[in-house]
């Protein structure tokens, strides 16, 4: 029994240390993204409402490989998609353009929760994307899902085709 107590002991402290060493999520450009993605912006929603002085920082970084026009737009995805689908307060959040990245590291945005008076904040969330493309924020809202932004990006257009003429 005592040994079990010991053991029990020994597995809570483990647990209480590996948990503290990251008090921020990341979540990587993969199949499970767009969920993670969307659960952590609902608690940094849930954050927000819990304390009215607070703000949020979003700070935004291109690839190393991309142009301040693709960080722009990316930046304007992730505003667009917080204020009309998840209902933040765009007054209360504060987004960064943070230059470029000088690794190999893919773009990629990072989210503080700033209390009054604070001018950093403490890291919640980094999510990254694919180079050339926005973050998966939502699975389930229309239009969400990555998009291409990138500069070798071109709309689709649409195909036209003439009859031909028939002879007769």
């Amino acid at each position: 029994m005592k040994n079990l107590l010991l053991l029990f002991a020994l597995l809570q402290l483990t647990a209480l240390v590996s948990f503290a060493q990251n008090d921020f999520a990341t979540v990587t450009a993969g199949a499970n993204a767009c969920e993670l993605n969307s659960l952590h912006l609902d608690g940094l929603r849930q954050e927000l409402g819990n304390n009215p002085t607070a703000r949020i920082i979003a700070k935004v970084y291109a690839g190393k490989s991309e142009t301040p026009t693709v960080s722009e737009r990316r930046t304007n995805y992730i505003r667009k998609f917080l204020e009309h689908n998840k209902g933040f307060d765009i007054s209360r959040v504060e987004f960064v353009d943070s230059g470029k990245l000088n690794t190999k590291e893919n773009p990629k945005a990072e989210f503080y929760i700033a209390q009054a008076g604070e001018a950093e904040g403490k890291l919640y969330l980094v999510t990254y994307s694919r180079p050339g493309e926005t973050p998966c924020l939502d699975c389930c809202e229309d239009g969400y899902m990555p998009r291409k932004i990138g500069a070798k990006f071109k709309p689709k257009q649409k195909i036209k085709r003439q009859r031909k003429k028939r002879n007769g």
